[in-house]
């Protein structure tokens, strides 16, 4: 049974293990105490057996969210996990007064733009070319929830 709850500063080591894991370029160890730190901050892990599989990392201000980092590590990928953070962070968000959660992915990574379909969210726009590939760029696809609703 997985287990979600807030990331602490005692799950840095494990938070930055997994994230070398999911991204590339990875974000330093001193950029995510800073996030696990942040007044307006819902960084949040999913654990079982209390090793943690994956993370959402959201910052806040006043009633929007954004989601930062969603990652699951690669062996535990297409189990749900990210679905199940996700929820909870609206749960989350919602007693917090969010109003809006928005978001970014890369227009070729149709496993989370699937997922994110599948939870609500709707497409608001794209920024043309803004991440960068081996061969050139691609397009962000931005979209948003309200959790509420």
């Amino acid at each position: 049974m997985a287990d979600i709850r807030p990331l602490e500063l005692n799950d840095l080591a494990s938070l930055h293990q997994l994230q070398l894991q999911c991204f590339d370029p990875p974000w330093s160890e001193e950029m995510l105490r800073a996030r696990l730190v942040h007044p307006r901050s819902l960084s949040l892990g999913i654990f079982t057996g209390g090793q943690l599989h994956g993370f959402v990392l959201l910052s806040h201000l006043l009633d929007e969210a954004e989601v930062l980092e969603i990652g699951v590590a690669p062996q535990y990928q297409r189990a749900g996990l990210a679905r199940q953070l996700l929820q909870h962070a609206l749960q989350q968000l919602a007693k917090l007064g969010i109003e809006r959660l928005m978001l970014e992915v890369r227009a070729s990574n149709l496993p989370a733009l699937g997922l994110y379909r599948a939870l609500g969210f709707v497409e608001d726009g794209r920024r043309t070319g803004y991440y960068p590939t081996a061969t050139g760029h691609e397009d962000a696809v931005l979209m948003s929830l309200r959790p509420g609703s």
